[in-house]
């Protein structure tokens, strides 16, 4: 396992972790994402019985402030149980009988979703390393992958020495540094390139993700909280972590008003929990997002020979457990798992 930080530290490092099938279209890809809440619920069941916890699975509350969010809400929980995703709407009494420490005067009501939760990824990621290192495997931190040639990749170390490491097949899990690493070996690969990919006309930047954290604070919160313009969960720490995609996404990462995100954000959730009033925000993470060029997951081989395999896709906490065991079955056996048919490279081909 070849790093060029700690395992983690890239754009996993910088996501809400918020682990659904909640609204995701096609089909295929909410299936898919749906499989990843499900295997994430198996890897948890089997913690209970003395394993290490990082899924939370505290569920979802969505608020509605208007009618006419609540009819939104309402539409969407009804495709959702009619596709078998477990969901209920809530009225307003509900939503605060579930959120004590809410408070609001306008309040239209609301929807459960009971099966989702939050990742701890810092745990997520250095227990399944301790695991795999304690199975045989070697790790490499703090080495840039410079080429791949066939199955040797290249490194340059953090003092300037080049190493080579040779392996009968070569997984590229990379996030955004898959393009450039596949780019070194001569081949092409259809994810957006965060150098170029930015703000255009005042649209949204799709790619950047912005993670604001707060001390510890006693906030009430039971579940993972969505409202207009805010969402928010516990965090490792014993604060609250919140984001909110559009607003984190108004400006890209070089301009400084992206900066102002976090205390916008933090009244936002004061609003919601007066509690909140004397808390501060302690950290804030940015990323990138990886993007495939139409937004969904790649999971396939590269080359022909089948000697490089690629994954790359948003949703990647949601999806890691499941993609985890289904591209080991495909690299090991050859067979395929029938989630991952839609998510092949041949899609990109053009005539």
């Amino acid at each position: 396992m070849i790093d060029a930080a700690e395992a983690g530290a890239g754009t996993s490092a910088a996501t809400f972790a918020w682990v659904n099938s909640n609204n995701k279209t096609p089909v295929e890809y909410a299936d898919l994402n749906l499989l990843g809440l499900q295997a994430h619920e198996r890897a948890a069941r089997a913690a209970d019985h003395g394993g290490d916890r990082w899924f939370h699975q505290i569920g979802t509350v969505q608020i509605a402030q208007t009618d006419d969010e609540m009819l939104a809400i309402e539409r969407k929980v009804e495709k959702l149980i009619a596709n078998g995703y477990e969901a209920q709407l809530l009225t307003p009494d509900k939503v605060r009988e579930s959120e004590p420490a809410l408070s609001l005067d306008r309040l239209a009501g609301g929807a459960l979703y009971p099966k989702e939760g939050w990742i701890d990824v810092q745990t997520m990621c250095m227990t399944l390393i301790g695991r795999a290192i304690e199975a045989g495997t070697t790790f490499a931190p703090y080495e840039t992958v410079t080429d791949i040639q066939a199955t040797r990749v290249t490194t340059i170390t953090k003092d300037g020495s080049t190493r080579h490491h040779d392996g009968d097949v070569v997984i590229l899990a990379a996030g955004n540094g898959s393009k450039r690493i596949l780019a070194a070996g001569g081949m092409d690969f259809p994810t957006l390139d965060p150098a170029v990919h930015g703000v255009q006309a005042g649209t949204e930047n799709t790619g950047i993700g912005i993670i604001s954290t707060t001390g510890p604070i006693n906030s009430g919160i039971r579940h993972l909280v969505r409202a207009s313009g805010i969402a928010m969960r516990p965090a490792r720490n014993g604060g609250i972590t919140f984001a909110d995609h559009p607003t984190g996404g108004k400006w890209d990462l070089g301009d400084p008003r992206i900066w102002t995100v976090p205390a916008l954000l933090l009244e936002r959730a004061r609003e919601l929990y007066p509690v909140l009033k004397d808390t501060a925000t302690e950290n804030v993470s940015l990323g990138i997002r990886v993007l495939p060029e139409d937004g969904l997951t790649i999971a396939d081989w590269v080359t022909e020979n089948k000697s490089i395999y690629a994954v790359a896709t948003h949703s990647g906490v949601t999806l890691s457990a499941h993609l985890a065991g289904a591209v080991a079955e495909e690299v090991l056996t050859g067979n395929r798992h029938q989630s991952l048919n839609t998510f092949s490279l041949s899609r990109f081909a053009t005539t």
